[in-house]
């Protein structure tokens, strides 16, 4: 925390912030046993009273993946879940970590319990997109505003200020007498293949036998 509050000391002024810190691996490396890990912690945060929604932050490059995962385990959602990102360090004039931070803080209070991806809407430091975490997908190895919605529109606008522009409405809005549940199961059984003319179809054979449940 006193890291925390030492680069970006505004953010106590958003949010109460407690910091947890379960593992420290770079998004390329992460599988689904981390994923159940983060799902059965977040979950504990969304049943307890004190706290109104959760930030996670994460590497940019298969946080796509982690958004998708988590928005099918915790399901139906008491609280905002936000997960945000800085695709340049902290460390550089350029960083997009700051603005990023404090709009997650920002979402992560607001009325909409969704698994969101909260991050730069464009390349200027203006304001950020909140997006629906199981319908984005980071589209630029290095652009501050990478992450793009995906067959659907941004959930929203979100200032550093506070304000927010709701875009879609067909959100699940903030109950905290609803129960957190978490499903924190995640069968790796599952294999993509891609196909391409002439293809042997002995690559089927293989995953039959090998218990494969369902094929893409």
């Amino acid at each position: 925390a006193n890291e925390l509050f030492g680069m970006y000391p505004e953010i106590f002024e958003v949010a109460d912030i407690r910091i947890h810190h379960p593992f420290m691996k770079a998004s390329e490396n992460m599988d689904s046993r981390d994923w159940i890990r983060l799902a059965k912690l977040i979950n504990k945060s969304l049943k307890d009273n004190n706290v109104q929604g959760v930030i996670v932050s994460h590497g940019t490059d298969f946080l796509h993946y982690t958004g998708s995962a988590l928005s099918f385990m915790l399901g139906k959602l008491n609280k905002p879940v936000v997960l945000t990102y800085s695709q340049r360090s902290s460390d550089r004039g350029s960083s997009d970590s700051r603005l990023n931070l404090i709009c997650a803080a920002r979402m992560a209070l607001s009325d909409i319990a969704e698994v969101m991806l909260v991050g730069h809407a464009t390349n200027n430091d203006d304001y950020c997109y909140a997006l629906r975490g199981s319908k984005v997908r980071k589209m630029h190895s290095s652009r501050r505003d990478t992450f793009k919605p995906i067959n659907c529109k941004p959930i929203a606008r979100v200032w550093q200020e506070g304000k927010i522009e709701i875009i879609d409405t067909d959100v699940v809005k903030k109950n905290i007498k609803r129960p957190a549940k978490v499903d924190a199961v995640f069968d790796e059984r599952v294999a993509l293949i891609k196909f391409y003319p002439g293809q042997n179809p002995d690559i089927l054979d293989y995953y039959r036998k090998k218990g494969y449940k369902a094929l893409v």
